[in-house]
């Protein structure tokens, strides 16, 4: 089974001569003969055309296959964003026209990065999306001659592109080489993160380091009050206008910066709906992948420290706290890896996400799964703060997402579930758990308020 394979890539490895060519050897050996015999030179005019581009093909026939490469300008991008495929292949003596294309993959579009250009009937030629087509005789870089392939991913996650389709053609495209496939190469996308803002501050903060007012005295910047100086105060902090009238050294004394830590929870169970890239409807793990992307984002350019916990189970993926650009990168990448998978072993409330007194659980989910809720509902009995968000509902319309199926059952099937999830939503919320939809900014401001409120009742 393996002969055939090798026989054709080693056909597409050579300078095989093609059909034009054919046509041209027939037309001079069928045109010769008749015209010698039937003394006809005015045939012998005709054929000459066809007589003299043959003997030049096969003059300038390409004599060595040239050597190819495949490689991408970019292994990490973001959803939206432009990546271009680049072909590296040498030139060789012969070869006129070298042509390059990317095989279609799902939600990866081509769009036209170059055209042809000093080639003989260079606007005849077809350059399509995916593919493009450069003079083989132009200029080089490092000895190779590059074709440009431009391409654009409209949805996150990790994307394989290619194969990548190589061909040249010998002048009046009389012999061809390829096309040889180059092997698919891996490209990361990253999650476009949704519009989101809030003005509501972090409930519960616990650590040193970040922007939200403590209400203990310590390393700030909001002012506390003035008092007498110790030994180990900076000079920088004495406030002289008051110690010049008393004769004596005041200072002062600042609330402490702290953070929250805030873990997103992302659950990947079910992709419900049909996802039309960054620019079309988004399915429910789109939308629960973009809004956890803004809300990391939010925090973290906040200061605080920020956890990523995926509930599936193809990829249980974690992110340990962290803060920064970097981690932010980091939680932008491992989102782009979820694949949604049903965990049917394990039991929710035995599921230890290592959280402390103090933080922030953003839960994200589409709540048709029940283990969501429970692990809601496991978390918030331990004392945490839980806010979840419906990630099945559209921001436009502001109801849940129909289903697609034909089926009248598999329809009826859909309304029951959607009674229980109402049922379920209702039941948590009565636990004191907020359930809130995600509708961009502002989002959760009205419960992060109601949180840091009833911390303050508690603390008190």
């Amino acid at each position: 089974m393996s002969r055939p394979r090798e026989s054709v890539l080693t056909r597409r490895e050579r300078w095989a001569p093609t059909h034009a060519l054919l046509r041209c050897v027939a037309v001079v050996l069928l045109t010769a003969p008749i015209a010698l015999l039937w003394r006809r030179p005015d045939l012998l005019v005709l054929a000459a055309p066809f007589a003299v581009v043959l003997a030049w093909s096969l003059v300038t026939r390409p004599r060595r296959v040239p050597e190819h490469r495949f490689a991408l300008s970019h292994s990490l991008i973001r959803e939206g964003q432009q990546v271009v495929a680049v072909g590296q292949v040498e030139p060789v003596e012969g070869a006129e026209i070298i042509a390059a294309a990317v095989s279609p993959a799902p939600f990866v579009e081509g769009i036209v990065q170059e055209r042809t250009t000093g080639v003989r009937d260079a606007d005849t030629l077809p350059v399509a999306r995916g593919c493009a087509v450069v003079d083989a005789q132009g200029p080089t870089v490092d000895g190779r001659r590059r074709v440009l392939v431009g391409l654009r991913v409209t949805r996150w996650g990790v994307r394989r592109i290619g194969p990548m389709q190589v061909a040249a053609a010998s002048s009046w495209g009389s012999f061809r080489w390829g096309p040889v496939p180059q092997e698919a190469l891996g490209l990361r996308v990253l999650p476009q993160p949704a519009a989101f803002d809030s003005t509501a501050p972090a409930p519960h903060p616990r650590g040193l380091v970040g922007a939200h007012r403590s209400s203990r005295p310590g390393e700030g910047a909001e002012f506390a009050t003035l008092r007498p100086f110790q030994l180990g105060d900076r000079l920088r902090r004495i406030h002289w206008p008051r110690s010049s009238r008393t004769g004596e050294l005041f200072v002062t004394s600042s609330y402490a910066d702290q953070d929250t830590h805030v873990a997103v929870l992302v659950d990947a169970h079910y992709d419900l709906g049909v996802s039309g890239g960054v620019d079309g409807a988004p399915s429910s793990l789109d939308r629960s992948v973009r809004a956890a992307a803004a809300v990391a984002e939010h925090f973290l350019q906040q200061g605080d420290r920020v956890s990523l916990r995926v509930l599936s189970a193809r990829t249980p993926l974690t992110v340990p706290t962290g803060t920064g650009k970097r981690h932010g990168v980091r939680v932008l990448d491992t989102l782009c890896r979820i694949v949604p998978a049903v965990d049917e072993q394990t039991d929710p409330r035995r599921v230890h996400l290592g959280m402390q007194d103090g933080t922030l659980v953003v839960m994200i989910s589409a709540l048709v799964s029940p283990d969501a809720l429970t692990q809601a509902a496991t978390l918030a009995a331990r004392g945490l703060s839980v806010v979840v968000v419906d990630a099945l509902v559209d921001p436009e319309q502001g109801d849940v997402l129909p289903s697609t199926d034909r089926d009248p059952l598999a329809r009826t099937a859909w309304r029951i579930r959607m009674l229980e999830r109402d049922r379920e939503i209702r039941a948590i919320r009565a636990q004191g758990i907020p359930v809130v939809p995600w509708l961009g900014p502002g989002s959760l401001d009205v419960v992060l308020r109601e949180l840091a409120r009833r911390g303050r009742r508690v603390g008190v």
